[in-house]
């Protein structure tokens, strides 16, 4: 036989040798069906004396080239001990690799897990669980030491479950959800993109999370950092603005402190209301199982103008939605500024305010006006006002209560204003409203429309100077028997009077009968 022949010969023979070496090498580490759905009972057993609860897992598919590669689909984890809401963790598809080596070791390190489909869905703690907790015998596995470097699970859906079973669970849309783990029994490091349900807007947030409560997800505790943006304030009926917010958290699902600032460019009250960059610093605590928050406090800025506020944003008993009940101080702020929230233009006053309140604001679908329930005290100082008319009125006024009528020196008159006030469904209650400007003091009650501008008010107005001393010219000297009849209560001059039509055109009108 010719040598080329027999070399290629050879080289035949021995590439089918190392072809079926391979193919035997390949089928040594691929695992055949019955023992993968005996490590499929394994792993579950795992499972579940890891989680303590009941797991379920189909498909399982292992191999080893290059490592330890597996595939499942349809894990579901329920919640522990209950059988009256839906599975804690369910995903459709799920991937997992290891380094052989470290199968071996104590606990079993897994290398990377992907989840795709995952949906978590939060109960909220019964009534009896601790109880229940407290006198269940406590289970030590000793399958279920494991820990795994990183996970990846996108798309996932955090569902956070009510107490109320008819009511609307809160969703959040995890778009990217990354986690790195720590250790056994150690906190995992996450980052995370999600979507809040409202206002809508993206959330980018890092932190850690866990270790997980086995007994009580909700209590399960997580700290980090966060980034929203793009937050369409226009979801909630009567205000509207894109608000921004930072800050950082620490606590449990169900108890997060939050330290933070927001920043709204472009917040409106109302469609009647001026645009203004409000910004706002404050410290909440959050219930993430139900959403209700509460405030300690809110600082905010708008304008010239500060605002604090205590109080809290929380769901109350057979009523759809949340109710904002806060305490109001305002001790740094302009009357201006808080007037162009409610109305464009130039606002009726200027001035300095300090005002206390209780504020409820019920989740109707009115406009914020409409459903606001403000009262409380006031102080404003150095008042003055911006019409014409009612400048012209006001200096007129105060240079006849001096007995200066003629006095042209005397203008821009600043007056005083104080006084209790219910504030619903966009009309201001006065009860009563005391005024002063030099010569001038009056005391009213009445009603003031911020939307229509009405006015309707009944009270006295009490002069400095009498009738005659408040008259140009010759007339004084004929008025001067009239000043017995009107210098009465403590007054040079006492007026009864009555204030109606609008802002624009007021109408003053003096109470005769009263008067006599």
């Amino acid at each position: 036989m010719p040598i080329r022949r027999r070399t290629r010969i050879m080289l035949l023979i021995l590439l089918a040798v190392t072809v079926v070496g391979v193919a035997g090498f390949v089928y040594l580490l691929t695992i055949p069906p019955p023992l993968e759905r005996w490590l499929q009972g394994r792993m579950l057993l795992a499972l579940r004396e890891h989680y303590q609860t009941d797991v379920q897992l189909e498909n399982l598919h292992v191999t080893l080239i290059p490592e330890l590669y597996a595939t499942a689909d349809n894990f579901v984890l329920s919640n522990r001990g209950r059988s009256d809401v839906p599975p804690l963790i369910t995903v459709k598809h799920m991937t997992i690799r290891a380094n052989f080596f470290e199968l071996l070791r104590t606990p079993v390190r897994v290398s990377r897990v992907t989840l795709d489909g995952m949906v978590i869905k939060v109960a909220p703690k019964r009534d009896q669980q601790d109880k229940e907790a407290s006198t269940k015998p406590k289970y030590h596995p000793h399958l279920a030491n494991f820990e795994i470097d990183h996970v990846e699970a996108g798309g996932t859906l955090l569902y956070i479950l009510r107490k109320n079973p008819q009511a609307e669970p809160m969703l959040f849309e995890l778009r990217k959800l990354a986690l790195n783990s720590a250790g056994v029994g150690q906190p995992m490091a996450f980052t995370a993109e999600l979507t809040n349900p409202t206002p809508p807007g993206l959330i980018q947030t890092k932190g850690h999370f866990g270790p997980w409560n086995f007994d009580d997800p909700a209590a399960t505790p997580v700290d980090g950092d966060y980034d929203f943006q793009h937050a369409d304030l226009s979801v909630f009926a009567g205000i509207s603005g894109i608000l921004s917010s930072q800050g950082k958290y620490t606590g449990a699902l169900n108890n997060i402190v939050v330290d933070g600032k927001t920043d709204v460019p472009n917040f409106q009250l109302d469609s009647g209301g001026q645009e203004v960059h409000l910004t706002t610093k404050f410290h909440a605590i959050v219930d993430g199982t139900n959403g209700n928050t509460y405030l300690q406090p809110v600082n905010a800025h708008f304008l010239n103008s500060n605002v604090t506020t205590n109080g809290e944003v929380a769901g109350k008993p057979g009523q759809k939605g949340k109710t904002i009940t806060l305490a109001v101080d305002i001790s740094k702020a302009y009357v201006q500024d808080v007037l162009a929230l409610a109305a464009k233009g130039t606002p009726m006053l200027t001035g300095g305010i300090v005002l206390k309140a209780n504020l409820v604001l019920p989740p109707e679908k009115q406009t914020v006006l409409q459903r606001m329930q403000l009262n409380g005290t006031f102080d404003l100082s150095n008042a003055r006002f911006t019409q014409e008319k009612m400048k012209s009125v006001m200096d007129g006024l105060s240079r006849r209560g001096q007995g200066k009528p003629g006095d042209t020196s005397i203008e821009d008159v600043a007056s005083d204003f104080r006084g209790d006030f219910d504030l619903r469904h966009s009309t201001i209650t006065f009860t009563p409203l005391q005024f002063a400007m030099p010569g001038v003091a009056a005391q009213m009650k009445g009603s003031y429309g911020l939307t229509s501008g009405s006015l309707n008010f009944v009270g006295d107005v009490r002069l400095q100077a009498t009738v005659s001393e408040a008259i140009t010219g010759a007339k004084h000297v004929f008025l001067k028997p009239l000043d017995v009849l009107f210098k009465k209560n403590g007054a040079g001059t006492y007026l009864p009077v009555e204030v109606g039509g609008t802002r624009e055109h007021p109408e003053v009108k003096l109470q005769w009968k009263k008067l006599f």
